[in-house]
């Protein structure tokens, strides 16, 4: 396959991937996505002049805002940006031995509580659907698959959180109405 078809492809499998989402009634309303322009002027902020055709698709969809998909995390084109970068960095000095080949080039996707980062090796970046790592830091590595294996995890959820309070309702029981807010009900 061409690196053409290869990008495409991994584009066509995240549009997949949030159409499963939209299906089940996600309120596709509640994100934003953000521009070609906007998503280069973020991965500059970071040093990087490459953004993974996949997980550019993931910021077209929400990259301008994505809390409602990745709630509790910064995500996005507000950030992360080169002071998490940073933070991510020191992670993986603490690790010693890892599988990130390079580091002074690689992309922070996300970050929760500033003490774990989603990370594409610099090495990857010209990959259609590159791995993400996680970094902790405490200096913990692990692969957590490609780009769009993780998205379509994160659709996987959405899609049983519905079920859940499907589920809920029809037992009598309390529902988290943040949870509910997310999906349509008609």
């Amino acid at each position: 396959m061409s690196r053409q078809a290869d990008e495409l492809d991994a584009a066509e499998r995240i549009r997949a991937a949030f159409q499963r989402a939209l299906v089940v009634g996600f309120r596709g309303e509640l994100v934003e996505g953000a521009t070609d322009v906007e998503i280069d002027g973020w991965a500059a902020g970071q040093g990087v002049g490459v953004v993974p055709a996949a997980f550019r698709e993931v910021m077209r969809i929400l990259g301008r805002q994505g809390g409602a998909v990745y709630a509790g995390t910064v995500f996005g084109i507000r950030g992360p940006d080169a002071e998490t970068k940073e933070m991510a960095v020191a992670g993986l000095a603490l690790a010693g031995e890892h599988s990130i080949r390079d580091v002074a080039n690689l992309l922070v996707i996300s970050e929760a509580g500033g003490y774990s980062f989603l990370v594409i090796d610099g090495a990857d970046l010209a990959d259609a659907d590159p791995a993400v790592w996680e970094v902790m830091e405490s200096g913990r590595v692990m692969h957590c698959g490609s780009v769009s294996e993780g998205f379509e995890r994160v659709v996987d959820d959405i899609v049983a959180r519905k079920q859940r309070i499907v589920d809920d309702r029809a037992a009598g029981r309390a529902e988290d109405r943040w949870e509910a807010f997310r999906y349509r009900w008609d």
